[in-house]
């Protein structure tokens, strides 16, 4: 399913790369990765499926801008991965889009398949009163993947609020709003584990990335 930006579910992409990647010990961004870069494989999977990508980073973070994407820069240091999918959820918001597809840049195993399961579920899932879920993000069994799956792009105003209160947690902000979790499994599911540190970029290139 590819989304395209007439359609009643019209979604962009974004990609989180402004972590501090301190468990990996390097930049996650910039690893290599397939031939790539770790973020330049991300962004390739949602250009495949979507017609504008929006890579997230932190104010004076070197990241070099993938093609086919457009750097926008989370200006408000040190509050955490809410205000990196605030910047983001603004730039899809302002360039027309309802929905974006959010991911972090280091879940080099997404597949355009799996993106597009997840943006179905946005017609799938429980509804509010504007007749649409907050959110629809990925499942493995477990809580949930708050970094893979479908935002609405006009969640940026309550994640300001949200933040400004003193809560920083993806996960529990989140919480508060209306989701639909879409369950994943076998290979599915692997393409939206986390590669945090080296033992798990070691792991996740068992499955035929060089």
């Amino acid at each position: 399913m590819t989304v395209h930006a007439g359609s009643a579910t019209a979604a962009c992409g974004v990609v989180l790369a402004g972590g501090r990647s301190r468990r990996m010990g390097r930049d996650k961004a910039t690893m290599a990765w397939g031939g790539a870069t770790m973020l330049e494989s991300v962004v390739a999977v949602l250009r495949a499926r979507l017609p504008r990508v929006f890579v997230v980073a932190a104010d004076g973070q070197r990241v070099p801008a993938p093609a086919g994407a457009e750097m926008v820069v989370d200006s408000v240091p040190d509050e955490g991965p809410l205000r990196g999918l605030e910047a983001g959820l603004r730039a899809g918001g302002a360039a027309g889009y309802r929905w974006a597809f959010v991911a972090a840049t280091d879940m080099p195993l997404l597949t355009a398949a799996v993106v597009g399961r997840l943006l179905e579920g946005v017609a799938a899932g429980p509804a509010d009163a504007s007749g649409a879920p907050h959110a629809v993000f990925a499942g493995a069994g477990g809580p949930g993947h708050p970094h893979g799956g479908g935002d609405r792009t006009a969640l940026a105003e309550e994640i300001d609020a949200v933040v400004r209160s003193g809560r920083r947690s993806m996960r529990g902000f989140l919480e508060g709003a209306t989701v639909h979790r879409v369950v994943l499994g076998g290979a599915d599911a692997r393409a939206v584990f986390n590669v945090n540190t080296p033992a798990d970029a070691r792991a996740a290139r068992g499955h035929g990335i060089v």
